[in-house]
């Protein structure tokens, strides 16, 4: 997990946002063509893929702390 502390809570919201805009674009490639069906079937083992969720989740985890609940929106 990424080390979040160091930024102010209104940072990492543009942050997340920025993050989540990435994951997203991550997810649904539009310029995968033909046949991007199969390809999209091993989306997980993608390591672009990976980097992008694993960035949003550690952002929501820092926020969550911050805040004190167990689940953050």
């Amino acid at each position: 997990m990424a080390d979040y502390t160091r930024y102010k809570t209104e940072t990492l919201q543009k942050m997340l946002s920025a993050a989540e805009r990435k994951y997203y674009a991550e997810t649904v490639k539009s310029d995968l063509g033909w046949g991007a069906g199969m390809r999209l079937s091993k989306l997980p083992s993608l390591k672009s893929w990976e980097r992008a969720r694993q960035k949003v989740f550690d952002i929501k985890a820092e926020l969550c702390r911050r805040s004190g609940s167990t689940i953050h929106k």
